[in-house]
């Protein structure tokens, strides 16, 4: 994987996301889909503490395979470029069919609703590749370029104001859907990967067709950034992360 460009990095920063060439091997990719076929039954059975994210844990289980990816020289060195910073850590991971989580709202996830996974203030950089196509009927990721610049406050009334404008709704909706003018519909399939920031506003479109529709993502933080996984690292891997060197306790978060 080479150095990405200054214009590329600068895209990252004004819209929030960029693609790239999917950096795994075909191997790689091949092995990540055979042991997470493997460990789903396991992980839907396995009642894991409540404040741990179930995805997270789902990505742990593959081990080793997943973590000497997300600690590939070439990956820190994108996330230290694009966070302009020194030192980073991973504080946060997922794999798995988001059509398997419950929204919350409580109806199965055939769609996600406009959120942010943190703010302006929230400096961080994900690398988001999927299994399944997500396109057309599986719920392709909808993006808002620009949005991580953007309050909450400010960014959450708008998608309000569009969802009541579709006339769909009696009462103040809790949650939003309705199709923003500026917003970017991400066909991503195995061959690309995301670069992007989890706080620009993202939402999914409507997963119709049938099938998996399997991601797997993990998120840079510069030094003092968030560390949601850290617990569930130490979870999955109780009596090994004990002895993994300083350096990568540090970087998944530990110390």
């Amino acid at each position: 994987m080479e150095r990405i460009g200054a214009v590329q990095a600068a895209h990252f920063r004004r819209n929030g996301f960029f693609l790239m060439a999917n950096p795994l091997s075909a191997g790689t990719m091949s092995e990540v889909d055979i042991r997470q076929r493997a460990v789903e039954k396991a992980w839907e059975e396995t009642i894991f503490p409540q404040r741990f994210n179930r995805s997270a844990c789902q990505f742990l289980m593959l081990g080793e395979l997943l973590l000497r990816e997300v600690e590939r020289p070439e990956f820190l060195a994108l996330a230290r470029q694009l966070l302009g910073c020194e030192e980073v850590h991973v504080g946060a991971c997922g794999l798995g069919d988001a059509a398997k989580i419950i929204a919350a709202d409580g109806r199965s996830r055939h769609q996600v609703h406009w959120h942010a996974d943190g703010g302006p203030q929230v400096a961080q950089v994900a690398l988001r590749t999927v299994l399944d196509a997500h396109a057309n009927g599986n719920g392709p990721l909808r993006v808002l370029p620009g949005s991580q610049c953007r309050g909450g406050e400010e960014m959450a009334e708008e998608f309000k104001q569009l969802e009541l404008a579709t006339g769909a709704h009696d009462s103040e909706p809790t949650l939003s859907f309705a199709r923003h003018p500026h917003e970017v519909e991400v066909h991503l399939n195995p061959r690309w990967t995301l670069v992007w920031n989890p706080s620009t506003w993202h939402a999914t479109g409507k997963k119709t067709a049938t099938g998996p529709r399997r991601a797997m993502s993990w998120n840079y933080f510069p030094a003092g950034g968030r560390r949601r996984d850290s617990e569930a690292v130490k979870y999955i891997f109780d009596g090994q992360w004990q002895d993994w060197s300083p350096a990568r306790q540090n970087l998944w978060g530990l110390i």
